[in-house]
């Protein structure tokens, strides 16, 4: 009986943690094609961008930050809820951050245009950026977690 305990939780981990990861990968990648078109993350890796680099390593970070607190909250008992729970806090977090970020960018530095910025290689413009979606998915995680 022990050992069919100890395969459920090696399986259900290896099953979070694949959702997790590939939430996170599939969000950066939306905003990446969809969301910042001034710059291309695999082209500004290849031609070693800092800025853009830190900029989408820390949206990595914070949309993890909100999947790994989805699947330490309390669940709800049905996995399939609780997917979806992850995948909404998920998208809703990078949406609100998207929204600081445009928001900051007009209201904060109105002078800076910090989409063009991050693609110039200007690494102040990629950590403040990426920062603010770390930041945004700190206040989702106790949001998630209370």
């Amino acid at each position: 009986m022990a050992d069919i305990n100890i395969i459920e939780t090696i399986g259900m981990a290896l099953l979070w943690l694949v959702i997790g990861i590939g939430i996170s990968m599939l969000l950066v990648k939306f905003y990446d094609f969809f969301i910042f078109r001034k710059f291309d993350l695999q082209e500004a890796i290849e031609k070693r961008n800092i800025a853009v680099s830190i900029f989408f390593g820390l949206m990595l970070l914070g949309i993890g930050l909100v999947v790994g607190a989805t699947i330490i909250s309390p669940g709800a008992g049905s996995l399939l809820y609780d997917i979806v729970l992850t995948i909404g806090w998920s998208i809703a977090t990078s949406l609100v951050a998207t929204l600081f970020f445009f928001g900051f960018d007009k209201l904060l530095v109105p002078k800076v245009e910090l989409q063009e910025e991050i693609s110039n290689n200007n690494i102040a413009s990629g950590i403040f950026s990426g920062i603010l979606y770390v930041a945004v998915s700190v206040v989702a995680m106790a949001v998630i977690m209370t």
